[in-house]
């Protein structure tokens, strides 16, 4: 008998752990925090950063933050190149690269540029960090660019950091770490990959973002279910002629849970002032841990 009812024990935390949890990837889409105007408008992007001048006279780590200023440069160009009304124009050589000392208001007046960008300076570093007798080494890569307007007078600094994982190894001592340590001289391509991600995050105010949730669903009983298969394949009308009815019927709780999909619903669709509506009504129906969380993201989109 007691063998009996620890089978049955077991069977019973193993349907416990078999128990399926439902989530609904939603991206939510930002527009820039700041523009650079409505119109047709040209940047010229130039190199300020006299690599010669840093402190480290190596020939090979100073060929790698030419290629890393450069990696900066055209990256920023390339992203704002991409925004609507925007044309950009780089004047730095990927082979020769040197210091551009044109004054602003000359080299715009001379391209017909509303805007001077200017790469000021690069650093770049690959430090270790020990996790649990390991060692983690990451690319980091700080650049500072000016942005002009054409005047040459008024300007906005853009400061911008990029940490990357670069690789691991298992901890043998600091001896060893040192030996083993990667150089900035030794890596070219993964610190010019971090200054282009470097430029990306000065200049991120100006461009478009995307947040992604991870909204947990309830899937209580099968049409709830089968809703949210509906609403994972975007047949989102599908799903809402299942919802609805569930949010009008009798019972408060699967009413309310009902709602709280429609919200996820409307937020999947972009549509955050129906997703707003159908979350206050989850708790309308009945107060709803879940609505509670995401109302205030919800305002916030």
């Amino acid at each position: 008998m007691k063998t009996l009812l620890i089978i049955c024990a077991l069977a019973a935390l193993g349907l416990a752990s078999c128990s399926v949890d439902y989530q609904l990837t939603v991206p939510v889409n930002y527009a820039p925090k700041l523009e650079l105007g409505h119109d047709e408008i040209k940047v010229v992007v130039v190199n300020r950063f006299t690599v010669d001048s840093v402190a480290n006279k190596n020939k090979r780590k100073r060929n790698v933050l030419k290629g890393g200023s450069y990696s900066a440069i055209a990256m920023a160009a390339k992203q704002l190149d991409m925004l609507p009304h925007i044309q950009t124009t780089v004047l730095a050589d990927s082979a020769n690269l040197s210091a551009d000392t044109t004054p602003v208001k000359k080299l715009a007046e001379k391209y017909g540029a509303n805007y001077v960008l200017t790469l000021d300076s690069l650093s770049a570093d690959i430090p270790m960090e020990l996790v649990d007798s390991t060692e983690v080494y990451t690319t980091v890569v700080n650049v500072k660019f000016t942005l002009y307007e054409s005047n040459g007078n008024y300007f906005k600094i853009l400061r911008g950091k990029a940490k990357d994982y670069h690789s691991e190894s298992r901890y043998y001592g600091i001896l060893a770490a040192l030996i083993v340590h990667p150089t900035v001289k030794g890596n070219g391509q993964a610190i010019s990959q971090s200054a282009g991600n470097a430029a990306i995050d000065a200049i991120k105010d100006y461009l478009p973002s995307t947040l992604t949730n991870q909204r947990p669903l309830y899937a209580d009983n099968d049409s709830l279910k089968a809703a949210i298969n509906h609403m994972v394949a975007k047949r989102y009308h599908e799903a809402f002629k299942i919802l609805n009815p569930i949010i009008e019927g009798p019972d408060p709780k699967l009413a309310s849970h009902a709602a709280y999909d429609l919200a996820v619903l409307y937020e999947a669709q972009g549509d955050i002032e129906e997703a707003l509506k159908a979350a206050k009504l989850s708790n309308e129906k009945q107060q709803n841990f879940r609505a509670n969380a995401i109302i205030p993201s919800l305002e916030q989109e």
